[in-house]
């Protein structure tokens, strides 16, 4: 006959470390443990996951990806955890976000321009607006593209310090200090002083030849694109601000497409055809192509007899 017996019960071990315990071991270290009133645990970068005997996680983001670093009972001791990482001392070392209206004047100090763009919700050139989840708090990211590929340089509170940041690249200095785009009417004088015509075309809704009108978001800014066409290819010459300067482009590219070397013409000399090189099928009074060259039925060789 079998006994009855009860299920046996998960019992928590006993803590080595509570929550106050772990704030005064962090006090002692000189390590800070980092607020986060976005986040229902209280800290930055802990996470809670219910049914778990230690539900408080400490996470970092290392090489763009999402590393734990262990679990504990109270969110303190997984604080405490982020804090002795080096991700979490260097968060604590990094200084405190500016306002919008104090990433201005630390623009201004520094001797740069905060871009504007037309296109960006954000009002800012490199900036992009981020919505939900972990970036309610830092919902502006600052990007820059590098060898066709975007790079983030990072997340802020205020499209102004994000703006700051990407105007701290070599990227957005060098777009700074190139010249504003031409106007419609400036282009059109600039072809005239460098003796070049727009190539009008009816064809094109732009009104000039190898010049486009492209609609994507992306390209507000420079909407018209130009091609051209090289060796019965495409070949893409930029996108620009008004059809007057792409056409200005595709001019410069005609002229010096047309000043450059030519290759040498065929050779006019024609020869006798032996007749290991006539095709069988074709008779000598037909014209034929011997190395690229066309030789009539009639010719008269070197030494001034007469050919077939």
């Amino acid at each position: 006959m079998s006994l009855w017996r009860p299920p046996t019960l998960w019992r928590q071990p006993t803590l080595s470390s509570s929550a106050e315990a772990a704030l005064r071991q962090a006090e002692a270290e000189g390590l800070t443990l980092l607020r986060y009133p976005d986040n229902s645990t209280g800290f930055r970068c802990v996470s809670f996951r219910s049914g778990m005997i230690k539900p408080y996680q400490a996470n970092v983001y290392r090489g763009g990806k999402k590393t734990g670093l262990g679990s504990f009972a109270t969110a303190e001791e997984a604080a405490l955890c982020y804090a002795r990482s080096p991700e979490g001392q260097a968060a604590a070392a990094a200084p405190p976000a500016l306002t919008a209206e104090a990433a201005v004047r630390q623009a201004e100090a520094e001797g740069l321009t905060l871009l504007p763009s037309e296109s960006s919700s954000t009002g800012y050139r490199g900036v992009v607006f981020k919505s939900g989840g972990a970036c309610k708090r830092k919902p502006y990211e600052a990007q820059v593209r590098r060898g066709g590929t975007t790079c983030k340089l990072g997340y802020f509170a205020t499209a102004e310090e994000a703006a700051l940041c990407y105007a701290r690249t070599p990227e957005a200095q060098a777009a700074a200090a190139a010249p504003p785009p031409p106007t419609a009417e400036e282009a059109v004088r600039q072809a005239e002083a460098e003796g070049l015509a727009l190539l009008p075309s009816e064809s094109s809704s732009t009104g000039y030849k190898g010049v486009f009108f492209d609609s994507r978001t992306r390209h507000v800014r420079k909407p018209y694109v130009t091609r051209v066409r090289r060796g019965g290819k495409h070949v893409y010459l930029g996108n620009f601000a008004t059809p007057e300067e792409a056409a200005l482009h595709v001019a410069r590219d005609a002229a010096a497409q047309a000043a450059a070397p030519q290759p040498p013409a065929a050779s006019s000399r024609k020869r006798k055809v032996s007749s290991e090189e006539q095709p069988p099928d074709v008779s000598a009074d037909v014209v034929v192509i011997l190395d690229g060259r066309f030789v009539d039925g009639v010719s008269t060789l070197e030494d001034g007899s007469a050919g077939w």
